[in-house]
C-alpha cells in the first residue's frame, strides 16, 4: 500500500489498523518504523503517531527494549467487541426521549438517504453509517454512554470497512435495516427497533468474522505460493 499525502496519520492508522484485525499481522509480529516507512513510503513520524495509538487501542505493545509487538485480534475479539456494541446501542434506544428523536429523526431519515445515494453508486459510505449509528446514541444525552462510543468509534469504524468488502449483495437489505430501525423508534414500538438493531449487528459481526477468514485464506495461500 502507498499512501498519499493527504491525512497521513489517519490513513497509517487505519491501514495498519485494518491489517492486524484482519491478521495480515500475527500476534508477535513486530511492527518496525523504519519497514514500515519504506513499504508506506512515508516519514517515520505518522508511524510513531499510528503506533502509540494502536497501543492506546490495545492492538500492539511496546516491549521493555522498545520493539513494538503485534498482539493480534482473533475471531472472538471480533464477537467480543459487536456483542459490547450491541449492549451500548440497544441499550440506547430505550434512552432516546421524544424530543431528541422530533429533533434528529430527519437527519436519521437524511442518513439513510446517503446511504442509498452511495449504494446507487456502487459505493457504501462508512462514515454516514457510523455517523448514524453514533446519532442513536448521542440522542440519549448520556454522557457517559457517549463516551464509550467515542472511545470504540475507531476500531467501529475499521469494522465496519470489512465488513463493507464482504457484505456488498445485501446493501439494500442493510440499508432497510437503518430504515425500519428509525421507523420503530418513531412508532414507539422500542422492542421492535430493538430486534432489528439486533438482527442488523448480528450479521454486521457475520460479515466481519467472514472477511477476517477470507483474508486468512488469502495469506496463507500466497505463503504457500511463495
Amino acid at each position: 500500500m502507498r499512501i498519499v499525502k493527504k491525512n497521513i496519520f489517519n490513513q497509517v492508522l487505519d491501514h495498519l489498523r485494518k491489517e492486524i484485525i484482519l491478521g495480515s499481522y500475527s500476534k508477535g509480529d513486530y511492527l518496525v518504523e523504519a519497514t514500515l516507512s519504506k513499504e508506506l513510503n512515508v516519514s517515520r513520524g505518522p508511524i510513531r503517531e499510528a503506533i502509540a495509538r494502536l497501543e492506546s487501542e490495545n492492538l500492539v505493545e511496546k516491549h521493555s527494549n522498545g520493539r513494538t509487538v503485534v498482539k493480534g485480534f482473533d475471531v472472538k475479539e471480533i464477537q467480543d467487541l459487536y456483542n459490547s456494541r450491541l449492549l451500548l446501542e440497544r441499550h440506547a434506544l430505550t434512552q432516546i426521549s421524544e424530543d431528541e428523536l422530533e429533533k434528529n429523526k430527519g437527519l436519521l431519515f437524511l442518513y439513510i438517504d446517503q446511504m442509498k445515494e452511495a449504494h446507487e453508486k456502487g459505493e457504501r459510505d462508512i462514515e454516514i453509517d457510523l455517523a448514524f449509528h453514533g446519532l442513536l446514541v448521542q440522542m440519549t444525552t448520556n454522557r457517559t454512554l457517549i463516551q464509550l462510543w467515542s472511545s470504540l468509534t475507531e476500531l467501529f469504524r475499521t469494522l465496519i470497512d470489512i465488513t463493507s468488502e464482504v457484505s456488498r449483495s445485501n446493501q439494500e437489505e442493510i440499508i432497510t435495516q437503518h430504515l425500519y430501525v428509525v421507523e420503530m423508534l418513531t412508532a414507539g414500538k422500542i422492542d421492535k427497533a430493538q430486534e432489528i438493531l439486533k438482527q442488523h449487528l448480528e450479521e454486521a459481526c457475520d460479515y466481519c468474522c467472514e472477511g477476517k477468514k477470507r483474508n486468512s485464506r488469502r495469506d496463507e495461500h500466497a505463503r504457500e505460493e511463495d
